[in-house]
């Protein structure tokens, strides 16, 4: 009995591996060729080398995998695993030999498990360290910017001609820079003014500081010191110049997120952003599992209804729905209709328990 269940789990392991490398290579080169023709117009216009192109995709390459295709690369690989062995009727034959359902599919329920183990080690180690070479390749190596930016101690630090910004947390959406202190140096380097601001705000096309302090530094040594509760000041950029050097989630690990989340929490500062895009870290690689669920009920019920068609418009669907559902989840905890921990585990948790109730609904 033990060696006839090894010799199925064989071979269902190897069927679907087969038909996992086939979708998942297919959907990102399909991803990549998208990317290509979106970029080749920023490349073009900046005159950029031509073979920057390739080494910018190559860098996508795992982001494209981690965060976007994974899953439905699994999906599709589940609905046309157990579509091919229903139409051939080897489910029949397997549930005669007495195999049961959830012995059959007990392997892809393990394959699903261990590409959600890897796919969190790949957000957490591969991702971040190629999504920060792909800003530096298109800030610096394609729009010739000067990298004028650094991330340290958990803050954003900025040249700009004379001056140096401080920024503790920089809201993309808002367009607010929290924790902000600016110094203003003279030719020689010499300190000639500082100002600290609790907020600073892009407002129909200038900046406007609220509560903080002006500290004007004298030759005689002195310091005059002007506190405000709102002002106007030129700080010689604009908004879409300092837009691109926020932190991305992105470009962090789990932990270091999470130790930026500690730090901007410590300082008063709201992260709640920062919070759905950590607990997103945990929820979207048990997608995978989520998707082989998915996936069973739906493909044994359609199996004999259509073929490769019916597979592949089955997981855009499934795929579609899915990522509709998540998206507004998402934004509802960054709005903070909902607790940002609910927002990203509700969508998971559902579709998982919809895949449950449906694959204990089929007949054994």
């Amino acid at each position: 009995m033990f060696d006839r269940h090894r010799t199925l789990h064989r071979y269902v392991t190897r069927e679907f591996l087969k038909i996992f490398g086939l979708s998942l290579s297919s959907l990102v080169l399909i991803y990549v060729v998208v990317l290509f023709f979106q970029k080749m117009n920023l490349f073009s216009q900046y005159n950029a080398p031509f073979h920057l192109i390739f080494v910018y995709l190559l860098y996508k390459i795992p982001e494209v995998i981690f965060q976007w295709t994974l899953p439905y690369a699994i999906l599709l690989a589940t609905l046309l695993t157990l579509s091919t062995f229903s139409r051939n009727s080897e489910v029949t034959a397997m549930k005669a030999g007495g195999v049961s359902l959830y012995r059959i599919t007990f392997p892809l329920l393990i394959i699903a498990l261990i590409i959600s183990f890897f796919s969190f080690l790949g957000n957490e180690y591969l991702v971040p360290v190629t999504y920060q070479r792909t800003r530096y390749l298109l800030d610096v190596q394609v729009r010739k910017e000067k990298p004028a930016s650094f991330f340290k101690n958990y803050k954003i630090w900025y040249r700009s001609g004379n001056r140096i910004l401080n920024i503790q947390l920089l809201d993309p959406h808002k367009k607010v820079l929290s924790g902000f202190t600016l110094y203003q140096f003279d030719d020689n380097f010499q300190c000639m003014k500082r100002v600290d601001a609790r907020e600073v705000k892009w407002v129909e096309g200038a900046w406007w500081f609220y509560d903080g302090t002006v500290r004007d530094f004298r030759q005689d040594n002195s310091i005059q010191v002007t506190p405000f509760d709102k002002m106007e000041f030129d700080l010689g950029e604009d908004w879409e110049s300092l837009r691109r050097i926020g932190r991305n989630s992105e470009e962090m690990s789990y932990g270091e997120l999470w130790t930026y989340i500690q730090k901007i929490q410590a300082s008063g500062y709201d992260a709640t952003r920062y919070l759905v895009d950590l607990y997103s870290k945990l929820s979207t690689p048990f997608l995978n599992l989520i998707m082989v669920l998915i996936g069973i009920p739906f493909a044994l019920k359609t199996s004999r209804s259509g073929g490769v068609a019916l597979s592949i418009g089955s997981s855009v669907m499934i795929g579609f729905a899915y990522g509709v559902i998540f998206y507004v989840f998402v934004s509802f905890g960054k709005s903070g209709v909902f607790p940002p921990f609910l927002a990203c585990w509700i969508p998971t948790v559902l579709f998982g328990l919809a895949g449950i109730l449906a694959l204990m609904s089929i007949r054994q």
